[in-house]
């Protein structure tokens, strides 16, 4: 059976990492993934919170209290909307980071703005990029998001990038067997299900390191 980790995409010569995390962000639960993608980045995180604007005055004190205790230096950009994602919304960081919350609201938010495309440059030409459930999902070039009404996503759409390779389907453990096995069966791209609280990530020239407690595996 082939290895899940073989299907992601090699991260180009001069590029720098990419960590994807199922769930669980800014809580202990993500420690061992936070830990690897540190180590594979650098201490200067910069968080995006507009996948859950309702919720980000709560997650920006818990993300700011987490990356703090893991001898990081975080900071939170005031970007919950597209009229916020500019390229001089960006400050120098060493990773930047999508936090959780709807897809299709982080779609909206990020997906063919300056800033994205600022922080795509900065990618290849050494800073790191991470997310946690839709954050990660958002990551790949094809991502889940759900019709209007939906709790779990089920609609292929154009996601952020860079991944082309791979799909997500986070939070595995705790969703439907029969969930999974429909959205990858639909999917234009093979379909990695990863566990809650489970992460991988990725580095020009090394094997992908996967971090946390369950399953990584082929849809």
């Amino acid at each position: 059976m082939m290895n899940p980790e073989a299907l992601f995409d090699p991260i180009p010569e001069g590029a720098g990492a990419i960590g994807v995390l199922s769930s669980d962000e800014f809580v202990s639960d993500a420690e061992p993934f936070d830990r690897v993608l540190l180590s594979a980045s650098g201490p200067r995180v910069a968080v995006i919170l507009a996948a859950d604007p309702s919720a980000a005055r709560q997650n920006e004190k818990l993300a700011l209290a987490h990356f703090r205790a893991l001898g990081a230096e975080p900071v939170v950009l005031d970007v919950l909307q597209r009229d916020d994602a500019t390229a001089q919304s960006l400050p120098p960081f060493d990773v930047l980071f999508l936090g959780g919350g709807s897809p299709a609201t982080l779609l909206a938010a990020l997906r063919d703005t300056p800033l994205w495309k600022e922080a795509l440059r900065r990618w290849r030409a050494g800073a790191s990029l991470a997310g946690s459930s839709a954050g990660a999902m958002a990551l790949c070039r094809n991502c889940l998001t759900p019709q209007p009404g939906d709790r779990m996503p089920t609609q292929w759409s154009a996601g952020l990038g860079p991944l082309r390779n791979v799909a997500l389907a986070v939070h595995a453990s705790s969703r439907p067997e029969s969930w999974l096995g429909d959205v990858a069966a639909r999917a234009p791209v093979p379909v990695i299900a990863l566990d809650d609280a489970t992460g991988v990530v990725m580095q020009h020239g090394a094997a992908p390191v996967m971090a946390g407690p369950g399953r990584i595996r082929i849809a």
